[in-house]
Order: C-alpha cells, then sequence, then structure tokens
C-alpha cells in the first residue's frame, strides 16, 4: 500500500515534468553543440530527463494548479517545444555567425581544396571554420556559459508561463535581430583576413602586368594560405576576445527571445 501511494504521489508532477521537459527538449534539440547529429538522440533524451527532474522543483510555483489532460494539454506541449526552440535558435545565430565568418575566409583564402563533411550541418565546411567553432565551444564552456543558459530556461517560466508562447511581432523582430548579427559577426570576424587577401590580389594583379614571365597564378594559392595563417596567428588574442563579446550577444539575444515570447 505505501508503495501504491508513492507511485500515485509521484504520478500527479508527471504532467508536469512532460510540459518542463518538452522545453529543456527543445533547446537540447535545437542549440548547438548538443543539438547536433553526432550526439544520439538518447543521450539528449537522458539529459533532458534530468535536467527537467532537477529545476522541477524551482518551476512548479509557475505551473498551473490544475493540469487539463485533454487537447489543451497537447497544444501546451507544441508551445512549450515552441518556447525551447525559439532560445535555441538564438543561441544558433551567434554560432553560425563564428562559422559563417571561417567559412568566408575558407573560401577567399585559398583552403576550400580542405573542405570536408560536416555531419551537423550536413555541407563541407573547411578548416578554419572547424577551427573557429571549436574554439568557440571552449570559450562557450570555458565561460560557464551553459550553465547560464540552463538558468535562463529555468528562470524563463516567470516570464513565460507554460502554454504563454505566441507568434507575436517582437518575436518576430527578434528573429530578424539574431540574423542580422549573424552575419555581421560574419563579417566583422573575418574583415581582416579578407583586407590582406584583397590587398595579396591586388599586389600580384599588379606584379603580373610588370613581370609578365612570372606565373603568378601558380604560386597565388601558396601565398594567400601563407598569409592568412599568418594574420590569423597575429590576431588570435583579438579573436579571442571576440568570441567574448559573442557570448555577451549569446546571453542578450536570449534575454530578449525570453522578453519577447
Amino acid at each position: 500500500m505505501d508503495l501504491t501511494n508513492q507511485l500515485a504521489g509521484l504520478w500527479q508532477y508527471t504532467p508536469g515534468l512532460m510540459l518542463v521537459m518538452a522545453r529543456i527538449g527543445a533547446l537540447f534539440f535545437s542549440a548547438p553543440l548538443i543539438g547536433g547529429p553526432f550526439i544520439p538522440p538518447r543521450v539528449k533524451s537522458l539529459l533532458t530527463l534530468a535536467i527537467s527532474v532537477l529545476i522541477l522543483p524551482s518551476v512548479t510555483p509557475h505551473l498551473p494548479a490544475n493540469l487539463p489532460l485533454d487537447g489543451r494539454y497537447l497544444l501546451m506541449l507544441a508551445q512549450e517545444l515552441a518556447t525551447g526552440a525559439t532560445v535555441g535558435f538564438a543561441c544558433t545565430c551567434i554560432f553560425e555567425g563564428v562559422r559563417a565568418g571561417g567559412e568566408l575566409i575558407n573560401r577567399y583564402a585559398g583552403f576550400t581544396a580542405a573542405e570536408n563533411f560536416d555531419p551537423e550541418s550536413g555541407v563541407g565546411e573547411g578548416p578554419i571554420g572547424d577551427m573557429l567553432l571549436v574554439g568557440m565551444v571552449l570559450v562557450f564552456l570555458g565561460a560557464n556559459a551553459h550553465l547560464e543558459l540552463i538558468a535562463v530556461i529555468s528562470t524563463s517560466y516567470a516570464a513565460v508561463p507554460v502554454g504563454a508562447w505566441q507568434m507575436s511581432p517582437q518575436l518576430l523582430q527578434m528573429a530578424a535581430v539574431g540574423t542580422d548579427q549573424c552575419m555581421t559577426m560574419a563579417c566583422m570576424l573575418s574583415f581582416p583576413v579578407l583586407a590582406v587577401v584583397m590587398l595579396v590580389t591586388v599586389a600580384e594583379g599588379v606584379l603580373s602586368k610588370a613581370v609578365p614571365q612570372i606565373n603568378i597564378l601558380f604560386m597565388s594559392f601558396a601565398i594567400k594560405i601563407l598569409v592568412a595563417m599568418l594574420v590569423l596567428y597575429a590576431g588570435m588574442p583579438a579573436i579571442i576576445g571576440f568570441m567574448g563579446a559573442a557570448i555577451n550577444a549569446i546571453h542578450r539575444l536570449v534575454q530578449s527571445s525570453v522578453v519577447a515570447m
């Protein structure tokens, strides 16, 4: 009888736990790092369950007292999935901006011959994009930003209660701002290397006109790759600082997405 009472007591928390898991799970399946296909869905599901159980006591006061176990409950689940996916999208914008900056460098500095298949994005990725993305991941984890992200999603129930998500104009504006920041970060990160590569290209053009006997095309790729690597090496401290600013941008964008919902 005691076991039956305990199971009955646990069952009353199951509907609320499922709602929490929907928001956390949508974040994990859509956010960078853990959202990629290289992490098995079973691992994501176990992490979702573990974190949901941990934060359930703190979010229980924000859950409805009597959850309707009918079609309205399914609508709540869909809204919680949309809430978690919105936060995941806000995080992904900044990470994709760093990756896109590396891909611009790959494209114009001559690294396209070293592309490999990336299972996360489903397309070919060059070495510079992978290197910058790995650096962004290390800075993100080193700054404990992943813990702040979990804290934000835990406290988001006060600003976005269960079933309160809606496609508002502010949310669409946030999506536009996130996309704009993605493109801006890609251009800012790649601009120093692209500027030097452009100067090298201009110098090669002048040299080919002045001395036509020199085979500029034969040396062009090697020179651009060498110059790009030197610029990246010299600017690595600035790149790390830029990634720190990108972490702050993630925090602001996530907060804006929570407010917009």
